[in-house]
């Protein structure tokens, strides 16, 4: 198994080809933005990636960030996960990286859970409604142990 720096190089470098390719340049901004969201262990939003971005290319505006995360998702790159306050967050769209998310309804703390049992009966689903499932997200709400305990 690969150490974890060696995936996130290489998914770096893999995205860099892809812009490229459809014919994106590889700016300042685009690739501080791609840097931040490898390194991220959480699900930041829009705010917050600005912030962390600002402090490192003191000349972006938040503009510039909305419109960068705007190209990530359309080219997969990164995945939005929308909670219960509609509070968009994102991560990056590692393919080897599938997983879902726990999120307390209290004090929004999102915990990712790793297995994923939704293959064992995808293909029934599509069986039953003859609907093509390409990919899929499942997010849980509840309370987390802390909350509960409160």
């Amino acid at each position: 198994m690969k150490d974890n720096s060696y995936m996130k190089d290489k998914f770096v470098e893999e995205t860099k080809a892809l812009l490229k390719e459809k014919g994106y340049r590889l700016t300042g901004p685009r690739l501080a933005i791609l840097h931040y969201l490898a390194e991220e262990t959480g699900h930041p939003d829009i705010p917050v990636i600005y912030a962390e971005i600002k402090a490192k290319c003191p000349g972006i505006g938040v503009a510039t960030v909305y419109r960068t995360i705007e190209l990530y998702l359309r080219l997969g790159i990164v995945r939005v996960l929308t909670l219960n306050d509609n509070q968009l967050r994102y991560e990056l769209n590692r393919p080897e990286d599938h997983h879902h998310h726990l999120i307390c309804k209290a004090c929004q703390q999102i915990v990712e859970i790793g297995s994923c049992s939704f293959q064992l009966i995808a293909g029934e689903i599509e069986k039953v409604t003859r609907f093509r499932i390409d990919e899929h997200n499942l997010e849980v709400y509840g309370l987390c142990p802390k909350c509960l305990a409160s």
